[in-house]
Order: structure tokens, then C-alpha cells, then sequence
């Protein structure tokens, strides 16, 4: 039942509309207004829309840096001055990143966001912090070199794990995984969750559209959007040897059907991520190499081919970057920084063909260009070819004129 309300001036018609509008402010997620933030944020999470293992990360964030401190808190309670505080103690005295803290400040504040829109909170006590920077890509990723990723192939392909027990690929099938990688630039979820029926041989494309995640979930790809992936030559030709061993195996321990997934551990099962990534360090100690991770093969595709001086439109495309500005602002550091050949080709439509002639004509005519000419009678030679040079350039003239 609807309710008029009535007032009997304008200044009294104001404080009703001031009323009204505070009530529409007061918390509707519990009527007290007094509900603790790790309450608040754990309903948060359970009704957020995101990939899963984002929501992995949030989760993880709040449990480890946010809950401890202000979990008890109520979200009307938290200040400014508080998560100040936090952010300063988790970087000068626990020593997390610049990253890091960002990202505790950043899943902090859409809590709080969401807390406002719901009218848990009249405002955001984050708004009031000043902007943080993003660390620069280039200082974060270390892709390897041609030489580097040629020994890294290398030693998987001669792996041979010590234990059954931590086996999840073995052999050659290491080398088809890290070649996939490193020749096709995807993300390693993407590549965890490729089927047989994503490839296209006789095109040589690979069909991008699922990931995996950390939990063993099967989603969209970062973006949401599908993509093509071009094969080489190498990489097609691996692959379909790989399809041709996977057949055998299903034979050999009566699956009864060839696994979708294309890698897959011992029983069939799709491979776990976490145990791959051990696997990427170990090979890469064999190699030689440190500091790397397995992302990196992702990073190694990107930055060798734009230092071949390929597109960065086509690169993004392979990537899956929406846009090329993406790829621009990670991997700008590769891009070659000279090379001559790129302004030498504007000669070849520019004043070359016309212009240029003219003006040697008309340095010829400033100069005798015989008089270097030395040795016997060499007065007499030079003023005989400077004089038929002279009468080849006014011959030249009317020619030049006519065309």
C-alpha cells in the first residue's frame, strides 16, 4: 500500500526528501548496519561473476592480508588511516611487492564499493588514498633467448622423471607440452585445456576458446572470446606424431576411447597445473637456466617474433589481446630499435625518380669533375674531359626537358 506523503512548505518538503533519501542509505544487507567485514565480504565473493581463478585470488588475498587484521572489524569502522597502515606494514615490514600490495589494496576496495552500493557504508574510506602505480612489465618477465629455448627443448625432450610417482609427462611428451608453448604463445591454462578436435593440421591452426584453471575447472579464455592460433611447421608436424602415440596408448591400456584432452598424466586424466609448473623448474635447472617460470615460454613467443620484425597487430592477435596497445605496453622493451631499411624504403616511391637526377645535373655544372686527374700533359687532359663533360650536360638539357 502506497503512501503519500504531504508537506506543507518547500523547507519542510526538503527534510522530508533528506530523510527519505538517508533511509535509502542505511544498510539492507543486515539492519543493524553493523556487519563485520569478512561477513560481508565471504557474501561478496560467493555472489561475484568472475573467472575462477581470479576468484581464487581475491579469496586468497582477503584470507591471508585482509581478514586477520580487519576481519572482526565493521565495515563502518575500517578508516582510511587503517588501511594505510595495513599497506605500509605489509610493505616495509613483511616485505610484499609493490604488486602485491596493490592487489590487497585493489580487492579491498571493491568490497568497499560494493558495501556503498548496497548502503553498508556512506563512503569508501579507500577513496581517499592516493593512485598507486602499476610495476613496469618489462622489469617482471624474463623470456628466454633463441639459444636459451633451444637447450630448454632440448633437455625435456631427454627427461626422464626419477619417480613414477611425480611423473605427469614424461619424455617426449615434455617437449610436445613446452613446444606448444613456446611456439604458439598461449596461456598455459589455454594449452591444459586444448582437445584434439581445437586442431586443424592440413590449415595449420590451432582453435582457442576454454582454459583451465588452478582447481581443475574448465572456463572461457581470459577475454571470453575465441581465437585462431597459427601452427608452424614444427609444431603441426609434433603434435600429429603426438595424436599418432596417444592412439597406441589407448589401445595399449584399453581406454576405450581416445582422451579428450590432448595432454594428459598415466591415467588418462587431465594434467595437474601445479605439478607441470614443478616440472618447468626442474627441466630448466638441467638446462642451465634460473629465474624462469613457466609463463615465460609465453613471453618468449611474443618477444622473438617482434624481434624478427613481425606485426604487432598480428602478434596480439596470436596472443589473444584485445588490443595491440596491450601487447605494446608489455613487450615494447623487444621491438627493434633500428634499423635503416624501413626509412630506405620510402626512397623507392619518393624523390628518387625524379628530383634526384636534377639535382646531380645541377652539382655537375658547379664543378670540373676531372680536375683530380694528375701526371704527364695532365693540364692539357683535365680541361679536354671537363670539356666534354660541359657538352654533355647541354646536350642532356633539351632531353631532359622533352620527357
Amino acid at each position: 500500500m502506497r503512501h503519500r506523503l504531504t508537506a506543507h512548505s518547500q523547507e519542510q518538503a526538503e527534510r522530508l526528501l533528506e530523510e527519505k533519501l538517508a533511509e535509502r542509505r542505511e544498510p539492507v544487507f543486515a539492519l543493524t548496519g553493523d556487519v563485520r567485514l569478512e561477513e560481508y565480504a565471504r557474501s561478496w565473493l560467493a555472489g561475484h561473476e568472475v573467472k575462477p581463478r581470479t576468484l581464487e585470488s581475491y579469496e586468497q588475498l582477503l584470507r591471508v592480508h585482509i581478514y586477520p587484521v580487519f576481519g572482526d572489524f565493521k565495515l563502518r569502522e575500517v578508516t582510511t588511516g587503517h588501511i594505510r597502515q595495513l599497506l605500509t606494514h605489509k610493505r616495509a615490514r613483511e616485505g610484499l611487492s609493490k604488486n602485491t600490495v596493490r592487489l590487497v589494496r585493489a580487492v579491498l576496495n571493491l568490497v568497499y564499493v560494493a558495501a556503498l552500493a548496497d548502503g553498508c557504508v556512506k563512503e569508501n574510506p579507500l577513496a581517499r588514498l592516493p593512485k598507486t602505480k602499476r610495476e613496469a612489465r618489462s622489469e617482471v618477465i624474463r623470456p628466454l633467448s633463441h639459444e636459451e629455448l633451444a637447450r630448454f627443448l632440448e633437455a625435456a625432450n631427454n627427461d626422464r622423471p626419477k619417480s613414477r610417482r611425480h611423473e605427469v609427462l614424461y619424455g617426449s611428451e615434455n617437449f610436445v607440452l613446452f613446444l606448444l608453448l613456446a611456439r604458439s604463445g598461449l596461456r598455459p591454462g589455454e594449452a591444459f585445456a586444448l582437445r584434439w578436435e581445437d586442431f586443424d593440421f592440413s590449415r595449420r591452426e590451432i582453435l582457442v576458446e576454454r582454459t583451465l584453471s588452478v582447481s581443475g575447472q574448465v572456463g572461457t579464455t581470459k577475454t571470453g572470446r575465441a581465437r585462431r592460433v597459427d601452427m608452424s611447421r614444427e609444431l603441426a608436424s609434433t603434435l600429429a606424431a603426438l595424436y599418432k602415440h596417444r592412439e597406441e596408448q589407448t589401445l595399449k591400456n584399453r581406454w576405450g576411447q581416445l582422451p579428450q584432452c590432448v595432454f594428459i598424466n598415466r591415467a588418462g586424466q587431465p594434467l595437474d597445473i601445479n605439478r607441470v609448473r614443478k616440472q618447468f623448474m626442474r627441466i630448466a635447472r638441467q638446462a642451465g637456466l634460473s629465474g624462469h617460470k613457466l609463463y615465460d615460454l609465453r613471453h618468449t613467443y611474443a618477444t622473438l617474433l617482434l624481434a624478427e620484425g613481425t606485426p604487432i597487430t598480428y602478434v596480439a592477435a596470436q596472443l589473444g589481446h584485445a588490443k595491440p596497445t596491450t601487447t605494446l605496453r608489455w613487450y615494447a622493451h623487444w621491438l627493434p630499435r633500428s634499423d635503416k631499411s624501413f626509412v630506405d624504403a620510402l626512397d623507392s616511391q619518393g624523390l628518387a625518380p625524379t628530383l634526384a637526377p636534377k639535382l646531380e645535373i645541377e652539382a655537375l655544372r658547379s664543378q670540373k669533375p676531372f680536375d683530380s686527374i694528375g701526371g704527364a700533359d695532365a693540364d692539357r687532359t683535365r680541361d679536354l674531359l671537363n670539356a666534354i663533360q660541359a657538352l654533355s650536360q647541354t646536350e642532356l638539357q633539351p632531353h631532359r626537358a622533352e620527357s
